[in-house]
């Protein structure tokens, strides 16, 4: 039987954020799980939506965010914050939350061919990211840790 993901994009650089979303979701679909889209702001928002995708049933979470440098430290504070969070609720829900965010050091915005390399990148992370939910659900499904005896 399918298990139920959420998928947790940040609305900032929607098409790059979508290009992993679209990937992952085709990936996760085609191995006959069911997905659900929840749009959030930004990174930020992200393990909070997970929390309460989890509350709600969904068996695992993937959140995808691109984090770019607005010209301060926001970008590291953003990412560790966000990825420290996202893994906090995981381990309190018992439950896989795949990441998909992506912290650049350099990002051109406005340049078409810089967008579309990020663009190109995130199927390939979206790809991963389901490969791996996959597998993590098999190993939740089946429990972990068996008796030796």
């Amino acid at each position: 039987m399918g298990k139920k993901i959420a998928v947790i994009s940040a609305s900032w650089h929607e098409s790059i954020v979508e290009s992993a979303q679209n990937a992952f979701i085709e990936k996760v679909e085609e191995a006959g799980h069911k997905t659900k889209v929840i749009k959030v702001p930004g990174a930020l928002e992200v393990p909070l939506a997970g929390k309460l995708a989890f509350e709600q049933g969904y068996d695992a979470a993937v959140g995808i965010a691109f984090i770019v440098d607005g010209g301060i430290y926001h970008r590291n504070f953003v990412a560790h914050t966000s990825l420290q969070s996202l893994l906090d609720v995981s381990l309190a829900a018992n439950k896989p939350f795949m990441s998909v965010l992506l912290t650049p050091q350099h990002f051109e915005e406005g340049n078409a061919k810089h967008e579309q390399k990020f663009i190109d990148h995130m199927v390939i992370k979206g790809q991963e990211a389901a490969e791996a939910a996959l597998q993590m659900l098999n190993i939740t499904s089946a429990g972990l840790i068996k008796d030796a005896a």
